[in-house]
C-alpha cells in the first residue's frame, strides 16, 4: 500500500521546500528522518587577503563572528601566481544567480578573455571549452533577446536602453567575435548605431562615459578620429580610469597622443605601502557613489601592460588588487569583478613572475591545516588552493610563506544573521518592511473574489497569501529585494488572475523585473525614489511551524549598503 507521507518540521527552513513522497507502510514506520541544518537569516561576508612577496614572512587575518552568527564558516585560498588568484573571480562570476545585462555580460566575458590569454600562453586551463562554448552561446543569444527596438540595451530587458550598458555588450560581443565565436552582425551594428547617436545627441555626456563608448565603438572596428578628439579636448574632466580608457582607444587608433595618455596616468598614481593603485571615488559609467578604485586600477595596468610590459608601476599595482579583493576571492560587485578581471588579464601576458619554490603553511586558531610546496610545476596552475574550516566565535588565521617567490592568498568568513539593519548615512537612507495578508474567497454576483486581510492567525494548506514588501528611502539605482518565502509555501506567478476587492494602492507592479526562485522572490527597481511597494501571491502546500528569514534590499553595485526587515514565522496546521 502507498501513503502520502509529509513532514512536520520546526527547522530553520527558510531556503527550502518541503516535499511529498510515497512511501510503503513499512518504509514510513521504519525510517528516521534527518533534516539538513538550513543557514537561517542573512548572508553577511568578512574578508582579508593579499599577497606575500618576502621570505620567512607571515600575514594573519582575524575573522570574528558575531554570537547570534548562524552557519560561520571560513574560506581560505592560496595560489603562486595571479593566474590562480583571479580564477577565484571567474566561478564567483559563473554562478551569480542573476542574470541582468551587465550579468550576463559579467559572466562569460571573463572566461573568453582569460581562456585566450592562457592559450596564448600555452598555460593548460581547467576551462571547459565546451561548457564555455555553451555558455557563451546562451549568453549571447539572452542578449539578443534583450536587445531594445532602438538598438540599445538597459539593465533589464523591460527597462530603457542605458549607454554604459550598450557600449559594454558591444564591447563583449566584439571580443567575444575576435575570440572565435559567432556573433550577430545586425544585432552589434544596431547597438553601435545607439552609440553613435547617443555620442551626437548628449554632448554633454559624462567624460568617463564619453571616454568608454569610444573605447568600445573603437574596439568594434568604428575608429573615428573626432570621437577621440571630443574626450581628449576634455581630458582635464577625466577621472585616471577615463585616462586609462582614451589611453586605449588612442592605441587602437595609432594615435600620437598615446605617450601623453600614458604619462598623464602615471602621473595619477598613487602609494600604499609596497602597492601602487589609481583612486577613484565613483563609478562614473553607472553614474553612482562607490569606490570603483580597483576598476580604475585594473584599466592602468591594462593600458600600462600593453605599452609598456616592463613598467615599474605594474608588479604594485597588481599586489594592490589583490589585496583589495574585499569579498575574499572576487571584487565590491559582479560590474568590478569582470572589469578587473578584464583589466588585469593584459599582465598575464606580461608578467615575468618569480618562479614559485616556497611552502605555505596555513594555521586556524593555532592549529595547522595545511603545508603545500609550490615550485615551478605550479606556475601553469590555474586553480588555487581551497580549504574551508567551521568557524568558532573567534578565529585568527595565519599564512606563512618560506621561500622565492609570491603568494596571493585570501580568507572569506561567512555567516547568516537575523540582526535588523537600517541603513542611514547622511542624508542617504534605505529601510524595507514586509507584511503577510491572507485572501478568502467570497461570491459575488456568481464570480469569485477576495477580501484581503492582514494575517493574524495560522493558516491551512490551501490557503492563498499575499506578501507586501515596503522599500522607502532616498535616490537609489540598481536596487535589489530577495524575500525568502516560508518553506511550506510555493509561488502563484499569476497574480493577475486573483481579483481582490477594495484593492489596496500597493496591489500594483511597479518594478523592472520580479523573478521566483525556489527559496526566495528576487525584485529589481532600475530607479528609485522615495518608496516603492511590491507583492506578491503565495499557496499555503505543508503544515508545520516554519521561520522564515529577514527580507532585504541593497543597491547591487554598493553591497555596503544593506537593509533588512525582522525575520518572521508562519504556523500551518
Amino acid at each position: 500500500a502507498k501513503v502520502d507521507w509529509r513532514v512536520k518540521t520546526t527547522a530553520n527552513a527558510n531556503s527550502a521546500k518541503l516535499t511529498t513522497k510515497a512511501l510503503t507502510n513499512e518504509e514510513s514506520d521504519a525510517m528516521e528522518l534527518t533534516l539538513p541544518v538550513i543557514p537561517f537569516g542573512v548572508k553577511q561576508t568578512i574578508s582579508v587577503g593579499g599577497a606575500i612577496s618576502e621570505d620567512n614572512a607571515q600575514r594573519t587575518a582575524q575573522i570574528d563572528f558575531p554570537a547570534n552568527a548562524d552557519a560561520r564558516g571560513i574560506d581560505i585560498e592560496l595560489s603562486p601566481s595571479i593566474t590562480g588568484a583571479i580564477f577565484g573571480s571567474l566561478d564567483y562570476l559563473t554562478s551569480f544567480p542573476y542574470g541582468c545585462t551587465e550579468q550576463t555580460m559579467s559572466s562569460f566575458l571573463p572566461n573568453v578573455v582569460v581562456s585566450s590569454a592562457l592559450r596564448d600562453l600555452k598555460i593548460k586551463s581547467t576551462i571547459d571549452s565546451a561548457l564555455l562554448k555553451k555558455q557563451v552561446t546562451a549568453g549571447m543569444q539572452r542578449l539578443y533577446d534583450f536587445q531594445h527596438e532602438d538598438g540599445g540595451w538597459g539593465w533589464w530587458k523591460e527597462d530603457d536602453s542605458m549607454v554604459f550598458m550598450t557600449a559594454y555588450v558591444v564591447s563583449g560581443l566584439t571580443q567575444a567575435q575576435g575570440a572565435g565565436y559567432d556573433v550577430h552582425s545586425d544585432a552589434l551594428d544596431r547597438g553601435k548605431k545607439f552609440l553613435h547617436n547617443s555620442l551626437s545627441k548628449h554632448p554633454n555626456m559624462i567624460s568617463d562615459l564619453r571616454a568608454y563608448v569610444t573605447y568600445a565603438l573603437s574596439q568594434a572596428g568604428d575608429r573615428d578620429h573626432k570621437d577621440l578628439d571630443s574626450v581628449w579636448d576634455r581630458k582635464a574632466r577625466l577621472s585616471s580610469e577615463g585616462i586609462a580608457f582614451a589611453g586605449l582607444t588612442m592605441k587602437l587608433n595609432n594615435d600620437s597622443r598615446l605617450n601623453d595618455a600614458v604619462q598623464a596616468l602615471r602621473g595619477m598614481a598613487k602609494a600604499e605601502g609596497d602597492g601602487t593603485y589609481w583612486e577613484s571615488k565613483s563609478d562614473q559609467l553607472m553614474e553612482i557613489e562607490v569606490d570603483s578604485s580597483a576598476e580604475a586600477t585594473a584599466y592602468a595596468v591594462k593600458l600600462l601592460s600593453a605599452t609598456n610590459p616592463n613598467d615599474p608601476q605594474l608588479p604594485g599595482a597588481v599586489l594592490w588588487l589583490t589585496r583589495h579583493r574585499n569579498q575574499g576571492y572576487y571584487w565590491y560587485s559582479t560590474k568590478q569583478t569582470a572589469m578587473v578581471v578584464y583589466g588585469i588579464t593584459d599582465y598575464l601576458r606580461a608578467s615575468k613572475e618569480l618562479v614559485p619554490a616556497f611552502t605555505a603553511d596555513v594555521s586556524v586558531n593555532g592549529k595547522s591545516i595545511l603545508s603545500r610546496r609550490f615550485t615551478a610545476q605550479d606556475v601553469g596552475a590555474v586553480t588555487p588552493v581551497t580549504l574551508h574550516v567551521d568557524g568558532a566565535s573567534t578565529n585568527k588565521v595565519e599564512v606563512k610563506k618560506s621561500g622565492a617567490g609570491r603568494l596571493y592568498w585570501s580568507t572569506r568568513g561567512t555567516y547568516f544573521s537575523t540582526d535588523k539593519k537600517l541603513y542611514r548615512s547622511g542624508t542617504y537612507s534605505l529601510n524595507i518592511a514586509r507584511d503577510y495578508y491572507k485572501l478568502t474567497s467570497v461570491n459575488r454576483d456568481n464570480k469569485i473574489t477576495y477580501d484581503l486581510s492582514p494575517l493574524s492567525d495560522p493558516v491551512a494548506s490551501g490557503d492563498v497569501l499575499a506578501v507586501r514588501v515596503t522599500v522607502s528611502g532616498g535616490n537609489w539605482k540598481y536596487l535589489l529585494v530577495e524575500d525568502p518565502i516560508p518553506a511550506g509555501t510555493e509561488f502563484i506567478e499569476r497574480d493577475e488572475l486573483y481579483e481582490v476587492n477594495d484593492k489596496p494602492t500597493w496591489w500594483r507592479n511597479w518594478y523592472s523585473r520580479r523573478e521566483f526562485h525556489d527559496n526566495r522572490a528576487a525584485i529589481f527597481q532600475t530607479y528609485f525614489d522615495q518608496q516603492r511597494e511590491y507583492f506578491y501571491l503565495l499557496k499555503v502546500v505543508n503544515p508545520g511551524q516554519f521561520q522564515i528569514s529577514p527580507a532585504s534590499v541593497q543597491p547591487m553595485y554598493q553591497p555596503d549598503v544593506l537593509s533588512t526587515t525582522d525575520p518572521s514565522s508562519l504556523e500551518v496546521r
